[in-house]
């Protein structure tokens, strides 16, 4: 992981701008470059004026990446005419590569609830209705292609959904379709609890030793290990996601911008 930080003081009368500008380009990161797993803008609550980026990238290929960009190279001009004088770059690199924080939990190997499933039967119509009820406002629906989900015979699916813009545990509205697990038969109830999961094989094991079936696996292709998996009804007769933690990144990003990053999946 590559972290980058950027001290920023505005211009007098220049911090309007520069903060649109900030806007516009961290909206650009975020449709367009899966490999930034964060990018935050913070001001300093004692001096309005003075800001803070901070950046982290999967690797050195992603960094490269944001800054070969063309949308980086018009930012930087229009930047610097809002700066009193150059920001202070600084670059870091992990002390502890294998240990990372997740919502202020170690990732210890135990799976961790971030949200529920409902399938409904009109998308556009359920987010209405869930932003009015719940005073909440939702992402805009991304359509998943999955080339094999089996549930239970294996055939692709594009599954189209929207996640509530708040902190987790999040409600993804999920669009009814096929005859399968997310089929207008399931509609309107809640259908699972879903979890990261840092090892998909290792909870495939548990789950067999433990006797709870699997309702739907999710891959790439008919052969390879699951991204995401649904049990059947099992604890509270509700069934169970798991969803591998490789994910995770790219739904923090969609629930904090309302854009699924680079665009559908």
């Amino acid at each position: 992981m590559i972290t980058t930080t950027a001290i920023q003081r505005a211009k007098a009368g220049k911090t309007q701008d520069l903060e649109s500008l900030m806007k516009s380009l961290i909206q650009q990161v975020s449709a367009n470059e899966p490999g930034c797993t964060l990018y935050q803008y913070v001001r300093d609550p004692k001096d309005p004026s003075s800001f803070l980026v901070i950046e982290q990238y999967e690797d050195q290929t992603a960094f490269d990446f944001h800054k070969g960009t063309k949308y980086l190279a018009d930012f930087i001009p229009k930047m610097e005419q809002c700066l009193d004088g150059p920001p202070k770059l600084a670059q870091y690199a992990d002390v502890f590569p294998n240990l990372r924080v997740n919502r202020g939990e170690p990732m210890t190997g135990a799976a961790s609830f971030f949200h529920i499933g409902v399938v409904v039967e009109d998308l556009a119509k359920a987010v209405a209705r869930f932003s009015e009820v719940l005073e909440l406002k939702f992402t805009d629906p991304a359509t998943f292609h999955i080339p094999c989900l089996e549930d239970p015979n294996p055939h692709a699916f594009d599954l189209v959904a929207s996640y509530s813009m708040t902190s987790a545990p999040y409600y993804e509205l999920i669009q009814a379709d096929g005859d399968g697990i997310v089929s207008a038969k399931n509609k309107n109830t809640l259908l699972y609890f879903a979890v990261w999961e840092p090892d998909m094989a290792g909870r495939i094991e548990k789950l067999k030793k433990q006797g709870i079936g699997i309702d739907a696996y999710f891959r790439k292709d008919p052969t390879s290990p699951p991204f995401a998996m649904i049990t059947a009804p099992d604890l509270l007769g509700v069934r169970m996601e798991y969803v591998d933690i490789s994910a995770e990144n790219a739904i923090d990003q969609w629930v904090w911008t309302g854009k699924y990053p680079g665009g559908t999946p």
